[in-house]
């Protein structure tokens, strides 16, 4: 009996192959909808912890406080050059400090004109971020020394500026008007997260960036503990000797921060998870919406066939056995259509993924649910039709042609 219901029901899919197919897309873009959202969101998430890992995860960072003249009773300071002073002549854990600047700039070459991130620093910046020159070399303390004209391009800012040209020994004019000549090219990292190219970059030294563009505070100084097990301890006595340099107390809101990758990846998690959450949030909706087609192709179905449920049921089918052969007839289509949207959505994850540079994040929980809840809604929307036909009097229906 259940092996005929089940054909009866392939047989009416088959008869209805326009009516069937429009109902099975709904679905099928419901439940691949789902699936790709969840994974668009997981897969970002794992992206931008990564990235944040590979920042080093004993680097420690100051900060000027954003908003700090709104809870500061006291003029605010930026971080100077007395700052790192302080930092390397007071603590004793700290095996690194790094300052830098950063700004958009315009860098000229002849016709060529690119804006790029610039940043002005330190050696001591290249090994904390595994910077490596693919060609050339990098910033050394001879040039900070003596302000040199030199600068390091990023792969991207070197192709757009050079083309296929040797870029070495080449010169750029800094914001218009400051020649460095190239002294390296950065090794690709490629894209982050957002999409924003890591190799459009140019790197001067910082004593080159206070006289030739001006200085009005660092946008960060990086803080490398000696001992990765000194990075809380490190943590305090960095933040105690900026407190004493503004003149804050212990208890007072100060105009900088230090944060650890822990903040900064626990913000971006939280932020990732909300994301993801308000993904699956849209996708379910789309979910819903296929399931209320279904429900809408199952009663145009239902008063089509009005006639032939009247001789089911004058030749003895039983309102139930009417009802269970409508309601396969919707779990059929339910099933066809959440195969199809889990191959759909588990195939374009991987394809973003491979394309975005982000990992493979398909969440077996997502597509369980997504299947399980395409197959329910299903069930649950071809019900009502199903129930409509299951109350038809046979005299009733055997009226309508």
């Amino acid at each position: 009996m259940r092996s005929e219901t089940l054909r009866m029901a392939l047989q009416v899919v088959i008869r209805n192959p326009g009516r069937s197919l429009l109902t099975v897309l709904g679905l099928a873009i419901g439940v691949a909808a789902f699936i790709a959202m969840v994974a668009f969101g997981e897969g970002a998430r794992h992206a931008v912890l990564r990235q944040f890992e590979a920042l080093g995860v004993n680097l420690l960072r100051v900060r000027p406080r954003a908003g700090a003249n709104d809870v500061v009773s006291k003029p605010t300071h930026a971080l100077s050059e007395r700052d790192v002073d302080a930092l390397r002549r007071e603590s004793t854990m700290l095996r690194a400090v790094v300052p830098y600047v950063r700004r958009t700039a315009e860098l000229v070459r002849g016709p060529e004109r690119v804006r790029t991130t610039l940043m002005g620093t330190v050696p001591q910046y290249a090994p904390l971020h595994d910077w490596v020159a693919a060609q050339g070399g990098m910033l050394d303390t001879r040039d900070v020394s003596e302000a040199a004209k030199v600068c390091v391009l990023g792969a991207s800012t070197a192709r757009a500026l050079f083309g296929d040209q040797d870029p070495l020994g080449g010169t750029v004019l800094i914001a218009g008007r400051v020649p460095c000549r190239v002294i390296g090219v950065l090794h690709r990292k490629g894209r982050a997260t957002s999409g924003s190219d890591l190799d459009d970059i140019a790197i001067i030294p910082v004593t080159t960036y206070k006289q030739q563009l001006g200085f009005d505070g660092y946008t960060y100084i990086e803080l490398s503990p000696a001992q990765p097990s000194w990075r809380d301890a490190a943590r305090k006595e960095a933040e105690q000797i900026m407190r004493r340099r503004h003149g804050y107390t212990p208890d007072e809101p100060a105009d900088f921060d230090v944060v650890s990758p822990d903040d900064v990846t626990r913000a971006a998690d939280e932020t990732a998870l909300i994301l993801t959450a308000l993904l699956a949030g849209v996708a379910a909706v789309s979910l819903i919406v296929g399931g209320i087609g279904i429900m809408n192709i199952q009663l145009v179905a239902v008063a089509e066939r009005t006639h032939e449920i009247g001789i089911r049921a004058a030749i003895g089918a039983s309102p139930a056995q009417i009802l269970k052969q409508f309601v396969v007839e919707s779990s059929v289509l339910a099933g066809m259509g959440t195969a199809i949207g889990v191959a759909l959505g588990v195939g374009t994850a991987y394809t973003v993924a491979h394309v975005m540079g982000w990992p493979r994040a398909v969440s077996p929980s997502a597509v369980l649910v997504s299947a399980l809840f395409g197959l329910g809604v299903g069930v649950v929307f071809g019900y009502v039709p199903a129930a409509r036909a299951a109350r038809l009097l046979p005299i009733v229906a055997l009226r309508r042609e």
